[in-house]
Formats: structure tokens, sequence, C-alpha cells
């Protein structure tokens, strides 16, 4: 197949739909098609690089949480689109509505994906617990974007519930977005001086990190677990101030993927706090290295899928200490889980998922293929 992925910016490697997109543009290239990516920052030979767009106020917002919008740029977009036999979109923004209806007047099928979720906007301007604002945001995208589509990829059964209950058509198909099967346990557990804790994420209101810190600082062990927070946002400041006012011992940074690996390889525990989430890529990464998580308990996120019993789930503060003092204190249970929840892992290989990928692009290409 002839596939273009349409995608505002595809170069800020701390986002994780930008992470995705380039995972399943690599793989459906490793399994014969040919994929061209229209985005900023795109460098492929047979790419579409668009410049970024600035808007006021918005630009500025976005750019916290690694968010570039791609400018419009008709007659280089349809060149990128000549030959295609199909066009996936990863966002909902302005650029891909107006990609879609170029799309759309060259008789080309189309397929979309879900991956903003409503919360993830509201909770970056403090509006997140006010139900009415996400459900007005949930109506948007269906009715500006959304609803122009017959097959929507969504990355966790809970996202397709989601969908449905706010009125979304068409259908949904469950693919998990993958991890890469580089990352594997290591092949002797951890010795490190001090208990690691590890966690990948935007350090954003969503992701939670805050309750992480505060957890460790009201631990029986506080004084032997060291913290690592793997991410950029707009909340790192605040944070860095927090973990030295409640004396937490924390790292902040960003690691590529191999040193990445080697990371949580060489952890002891992964927590993932995030209250908004649609699948955690980065949960499933750390448990197919063979680290237990403890995961938020949060009816907004999909992440608890990959708890496997209790122990791996926290609902407050005061729960996720007991998850992590009870952890340090059980060794031997803890590598032993790590090597049930690497086999589990396995469930969401790459792999796997680009297959799925394909039967939805083939339906979609099959089923307009008497109109073209």
């Amino acid at each position: 197949m002839n596939i273009v992925i349409v995608i505002d910016l595809i170069d800020t490697l701390t986002n994780g739909s930008v992470m995705t997109a380039r995972r399943f543009a690599d793989g459906l290239r490793r399994r014969g098609h040919a994929v061209k990516i229209a985005a900023v920052g795109a460098d492929g030979e047979n790419d579409c690089a668009l410049e970024e767009k600035y808007l006021p106020l918005i630009s500025e917002v976005s750019a916290k949480n690694q968010i570039k919008f791609a400018k419009f740029e008709r007659d280089k977009v349809a060149r990128a689109f000549e030959g295609a036999d199909l066009v996936h979109f990863i966002f909902p923004f302005g650029f891909e509505k107006k990609c879609k209806k170029l799309a759309d007047e060259m008789g080309i099928p189309t397929t979309a994906a879900f991956h903003v979720q409503p919360e993830n906007i509201s909770y970056n301007v403090r509006l997140g617990k006010i139900g009415i604002v996400n459900r007005l945001i949930y109506f948007y995208l269906r009715r500006t974007f959304y609803s122009r589509f017959n097959r929507i990829h969504c990355p966790s059964a809970f996202i397709a519930d989601s969908l449905r209950r706010h009125g979304y058509g068409g259908q949904m198909y469950v693919i998990s977005n993958g991890y890469d099967e580089a990352f594997k346990p290591a092949e002797e557990p951890a010795r490190n001086d001090k208990f690691e804790i590890v966690m990948v994420g935007r350090l954003s209101p969503e992701k939670n990190q805050k309750t992480l810190i505060a957890a460790i600082a009201a631990s029986a062990h506080r004084e032997e677990i060291r913290l690592t927070l793997l991410g950029n946002g707009s909340c790192a400041a605040r944070l860095k101030r927090q973990a030295a006012r409640q004396g937490v011992q924390t790292e902040f940074g960003f690691l590529p993927k191999k040193q990445l690996i080697k990371k949580l390889q060489s952890s002891d525990l992964y927590v993932h706090t995030a209250t908004v989430e649609i699948e955690a890529i980065a949960c499933i990464e750390a448990i197919a290295c063979g680290l237990v998580p403890v995961i938020a308990n949060s009816p907004l996120s999909a992440t608890p899928q990959f708890a496997l019993d209790g122990r791996s789930l926290f609902s407050d503060r005061k729960d996720l200490t007991v998850r992590i003092d009870y952890w340090f204190e059980h060794p031997s249970e803890r590598i032993r889980m790590g090597k049930v929840y690497a086999e589990f892992a396995r469930r969401y290989r790459l792999e796997k998922s680009l297959e799925q990928a394909e039967e939805m692009f083939a339906d979609q290409i099959n089923e307009r293929r008497p109109a073209r």
C-alpha cells in the first residue's frame, strides 16, 4: 500500500503521539509499504515537510506541551497525496481538517486515529474536572472532524467506549499503539545502591507526578528511594521545587531510546500516576522490560488495564505510599512478578498492532474501491 500519515509535527520526540506515528511509519515500511509523512519536521526522502503555523496565544501554550501546528500548503500536500492508496490522520486540528478535505476531493480513502483525549486539553487550562467542558470538546471533535470518517483507530477499548458514549459513529478499531520489542528484560536483576523508581511521561497537570513525589515523601523508606521523572512539560519547575521541599531525591531528564531501555532495565519499580490516559505506551515499555507497575486507578485512564492485580493499582496518595512500601519490602515477589509482567506485555507488540492497522487500512480501501 501507498500510505500518507498526516500529523502536525514529527520532530518532537517527547510527544507520545509523535513517537507512535514514527513507530507506525517505520514499521509499515519494514513490512513493505510505501509511507510518506506530512508534518513539520518531516525529513524522509519522500516526506512532505511543512512550515510551522503560528497561532497567537495558542502556540505558546501548546509549545509547553510539545505541540506545534503545521501550515497547510495545498500544492505541496497535494503532491504528497498523489498516488496514495490511503491517508491516515493522527490529530484532529486545523491542518488535518484541510488535508482531509483535500483527500476527499482527490478521492483518496482516509482513516483517523483518536489520540487527543479531551481531558488532556481541559486539564491544561485548569478546567479538567468540569464535566460539561469535556463533553463540549468531545462534541466539537466529533462534529468538526471524526464524523467525516468511517473507521477510527482507538488505542484502547477504554477510549473506544468513551467515543461511543459521546455519540461517535463509524467502526472503532481497538489497536494498541504497540511497543518496540527492543524493550525487554535485562539478563540480570537490577542491583542498585538505592531503590530506583521511574516514571515516563509529559510533565503536565494530568500526568499527576506531584502525587508520586508526595507518596515517596511519606514513605518509611524515603531516604532509600531515588525517583527519576523522564519527560518535559509545563510542570517541570513546579515539580523540581516540590521534590526539593519534600526531601525526595529526584532526577529529571529525557533519554533517547537506547538509554531509556537501559534505565528501565536497571530500575526497581515503575509508577504511572496519570489521571488522564488513552493508553500509555510508556507503561507498556516499562513492563516489557520486566518492571512491576503501580498505576493510578483513574476512571479517565486506560492504563489500569495493565495491572494484573490490586498490588499494581492505587487510588490516592496514601494508597500509593502503601504500594511503594510493599514492593520495596518484598524484593523476591517483585522480581517474580516482573517476569510475569514482561510476558504479559507481549500481547502489545508493535508487529501485532501493525497487522491490525493493515486490516483497518485494507477495509477502508476495499470499501472505497468501487467508487474510485
